[in-house]
């Protein structure tokens, strides 16, 4: 088995194989039993890069499915520090669009407001 560093790529997939609870055992050689929290069980290959579930035969993604990249990070492939850190940064930038978000919503709210105030005013003028 190769003791390869891979570092993925921090997206929904990374989020759910460092989230989700799942069991990784090793079955010999560079195959592992990988037990999803629903009770699945898939066949993750490390020497081939390749899960026997369904996300990985219909959809191949980059990186791994979730059942690979979990084996990858419970097989000490993956820099945890480098994960932990990159999962914080994406959570912080996550929060300041939310502010950011909720900031343009509080506007348009305010913009409505008036819009209405405007279109009651023309009403009033027009009933003279």
């Amino acid at each position: 088995m190769s003791s390869e560093s891979v570092q993925p790529e921090v997206d929904a997939r990374t989020v759910r194989a460092a989230s989700e609870h799942m069991t990784v055992i090793e079955e010999g050689g560079a195959l592992f039993e990988v037990t999803t929290q629903s009770g699945s069980a898939y066949t993750v290959d490390l020497r081939e890069g390749v899960c026997s579930c369904p996300d990985y035969a219909h959809r191949e993604p980059e990186g791994g499915c979730k059942h690979l990249r979990r084996t990858r990070i419970e097989v000490g492939q993956v820099d945890i520090d480098a994960l932990e850190e990159s999962l914080s940064e994406q959570a912080g930038d996550i929060q300041q669009d939310a502010a950011e978000l909720k900031q343009v919503a509080d506007e348009l709210g305010e913009t409505a407001t008036e819009l209405e105030d405007a279109v009651e005013r023309l009403r009033e003028v027009a009933e003279r």
